[in-house]
């Protein structure tokens, strides 16, 4: 990989970073550990070559986390 594919990727990669900690600020506490996992998986799958359909079966039980422990928050 060049570093052409690195400038191109770092902002994609950033914005997760950044949204992690504007989720820790505005949501509850119990959200942090899923939202983190599936940050870190999200970064994992930008900077790892993966079968995309293998990325999407990895990322899924992260997300699905995520998502319920936000609905719960919301609730």
């Amino acid at each position: 990989m060049g570093d052409e594919w690195y400038r191109t990727a770092r902002p994609a990669v950033d914005g997760p970073r950044i949204a992690e900690n504007s989720v820790q600020l505005l949501c509850a506490p119990d959200l942090h550990t899923p939202t983190t996992a599936y940050a870190r998986a999200l970064n994992q799958a930008v900077w790892q070559e993966h079968d995309e359909a293998r990325v999407a079966e990895r990322l899924e039980p992260f997300k699905a986390e995520f998502l319920a422990v936000a609905r719960r928050t919301l609730n």
